[in-house]
């Protein structure tokens, strides 16, 4: 399979100089907060306001990418950083899960006064800022300071997703490229088959791990077992959120938190399913080869990149599991065209998206059968 699409790509870290000049990345690091801006903007105005987060996630930052032609392609090493700057980065990601918990309950409790428009834009504005607080979450679950596993447990919990960590860490970075990870897309699979694959299937592999994970531990099997079971735990937990939310804001507020959460749901898996489509790792000798920056999709888009927390700099993510500040090109990655926010528009275009990434691996867009 062809992947050798590197030609315009930067040097590898091994190879390429520290960039000069930290506070520019570390300012490009902070754009995520500044969705709240628009998104306090329509809360205060109201009416046609409310677009604002939509119109410059889907639109603004697509459309800058294209515009400028940046590429998020800096090489930083921890050194570079001094501590105020490491604070900032830090609390980067702290402060994003803080914002978007508190701008989905503020909305949930102003609800009742919006108007039918008003309620499909505030829908919208916290679907999307859903998606990112996943990127935010993901970053915080790789983290071993207390404050960020304590943040990271209840964000989520909030995105009605307590086993990220769990799936993530135990499965994700163990399989990723090859059958027993529900995470990986196979090659001509559409993303509403993964849809239907991965989340149910993430759910049962994660019970599965904590069964296992008990049973080495000498747990007796039983009720008692099941209720020790992790995901035993995860689920009470997000009954007892709905029922908050149902008393907090009502029904119609239990409606809207679960419609964000579907749309927050489909954005992130959509990421999952372009990370690593039809890249997966060969068998040798019964083993599976090591992971390799041929087996992720990346995309160095400077305003998609920053604005999700360098979530496209993912090869490098699985060979090295560095803070997303740290993260480097990798020129041997498959490169996205544009950046994840038009991306996952060809997505779920399922003919339109083989025909691309098809192409860029080399390989036709005939169906495959699926990995057993």
């Amino acid at each position: 399979m062809n992947t050798d699409l590197t030609a315009s790509a930067p040097p590898t870290a091994s190879s390429a100089p520290a960039t000069s000049g930290t506070w520019p990345h570390v300012l490009a690091c902070l754009m995520p907060l500044a969705l709240f801006i628009p998104a306090a903007l329509g809360i205060a105005y109201g009416g046609l306001w409310m677009a604002l987060t939509p119109v410059c996630m889907l639109l603004g930052v697509p459309l800058l990418d294209t515009l400028t032609g940046w590429q998020d392609s800096g090489h930083f090493r921890k050194e570079d950083f001094n501590s105020f700057q490491v604070v900032l980065l830090r609390w980067n990601t702290r402060l994003y899960a803080l914002l978007y918990m508190a701008t989905v309950l503020w909305a949930l409790w102003h609800l009742k006064t919006y108007t039918p428009l008003e309620i499909g834009l505030m829908l919208a504005t916290s679907s999307l800022l859903g998606s990112i607080a996943f990127a935010a979450a993901h970053e915080l679950l790789h983290c071993k300071d207390g404050l960020d596993q304590a943040i990271q447990r209840v964000l989520t919990s909030f995105l009605f997703y307590p086993h990220y960590k769990l799936i993530h860490i135990r499965s994700h970075h163990i399989h990723a490229g090859t059958e027993h990870d529900e995470n990986t897309a196979w090659l001509n699979e559409s993303i509403y088959s993964y849809l239907a694959r991965t989340i149910p299937g993430s759910a049962v592999r994660s019970w599965q791990l904590e069964a296992r994970l008990l049973r080495s531990k000498g747990a007796a099997s039983g009720p008692a077992h099941i209720l020790r079971n992790q995901m035993t735990v995860y689920a009470i937990g997000q009954i007892v959120l709905l029922l908050a939310i149902l008393l907090f804001a009502g029904p119609v507020g239990l409606l809207f938190y679960l419609g964000h959460i579907i749309g927050a749901h489909v954005m992130l898996e959509c990421v999952n399913y372009i990370q690593h489509y039809g890249l997966l790792r060969q068998k040798r000798n019964g083993e599976y080869e090591k992971t390799g920056p041929e087996h992720s999709w990346d995309s160095y888009h400077y305003f998609s990149s920053y604005i999700t927390f360098r979530v496209g700099h993912h090869s490098h993510h699985h060979i090295a599991v560095q803070p997303y500040y740290l993260l480097e090109t990798e020129p041997e990655a498959p490169k996205l065209p544009v950046g994840y926010f038009w991306t996952i528009t060809m997505v779920l275009l399922p003919p339109w998206w083989k025909h691309v990434a098809n192409r860029r691996l080399g390989v036709n867009d005939s169906p495959t059968p699926a990995a057993a």
